[in-house]
């Protein structure tokens, strides 16, 4: 018998009763990042709208000026010449292109965000286990930046993107499913590299595992990620501020979903190791 959404939040919020302070201290950098990310979008987006209402009303502006010799003015002001002009719109336009530099950060912010939440969502797993004798210090968040971890769940996360992606361009629905039918594969990794060695394992090993037991919870996991839509408006409105507590309650829940579905079977039996070469770490 499996737990509701309900009870694996209530057993996330519980786990984390008197513990929020360190829990959002682990989750601080990642916050951070969201914070930059949320900042960035909304001054690209505020500075597009004033560039829009910059050039409707210019637009206007010469219309009421040429009245029926609008065509001929239009010939003679190009878009060019008006880019080069002290103009407001000209303003704006710069200041788009300086906005639009942001993005070029994205790559690296989503490498950064990927290692440090997988890494705090092993944590949250060991609390939900453990209880409060679980250590939830900061550096807990940068536990994959070891010579131990990194390179595996590094190949495991590639093969992710590179399987999703190719679902993806059958079709988008395809996709989504696919990316529930992997989601559990980092946390299989941990449960069995803590108590086997998994250098000869293939990466796809526990692509397979996390497919396989996800068979029939896909839906369960996606109304779970669907209820916590509401808390993400809510720090989307704080400018991301309130992610701060948002993000250890969504995370320990998903760790608890983990812990609930696989019910330690990765703590007791071997899984099939793979002899795909190009995979193995």
């Amino acid at each position: 018998m499996y737990k509701s959404s309900k009870e694996l939040k209530m057993q996330a919020k519980e786990s984390l009763r008197g513990r929020w302070k360190e829990a959002v201290i682990l989750n601080l950098v990642p916050s951070i990042i969201q914070m930059i990310s949320m900042f960035f979008i909304t001054i690209t987006v505020l500075v597009f709208g004033l560039f829009i209402g910059t050039m409707a009303s210019d637009q206007t502006n010469y219309s009421k000026i040429a009245g029926d010799d609008y065509d001929s003015i239009q010939h003679e002001y190009t878009w060019e010449e008006n880019l080069d002009d002290e103009s407001p719109a000209s303003g704006v336009v710069a200041a788009i292109a300086s906005a639009g530099s942001a993005p070029l950060a994205g790559p690296i912010f989503s490498f950064v965000m990927t290692f440090l939440t997988i890494g705090i969502s092993f944590t949250f797993l060991d609390v939900i286990r453990r209880g409060k004798s679980q250590n939830m210090s900061f550096k807990e968040s940068f536990r994959l930046f070891n010579g131990n971890d990194f390179v595996p769940v590094l190949l495991i996360n590639i093969l992710t993107y590179i399987f999703q992606y190719l679902w993806t361009l059958l079709f988008i629905i395809p996709g989504i499913v696919k990316g529930y039918s992997y989601s559990q594969a980092n946390f299989i990794y941990k449960d069995l590299s803590s108590t086997r060695d998994t250098r000869s394992m293939g990466a796809t090993s526990f692509i397979t595992e996390s497919r396989e037991l996800m068979d029939g919870h896909k839906g369960r996991l996606f109304w779970l990620d669907i209820s916590f839509i509401g808390w993400y408006f809510v720090g989307m409105l704080t400018m991301g501020i309130g992610l701060l507590w948002i993000n250890p309650y969504i995370n320990a829940t998903k760790a608890a979903f983990y812990d609930d579905l696989s019910k330690g079977k990765f703590l007791e039996q071997e899984v099939m190791e793979e002899d795909e070469i190009w995979t193995s770490f």
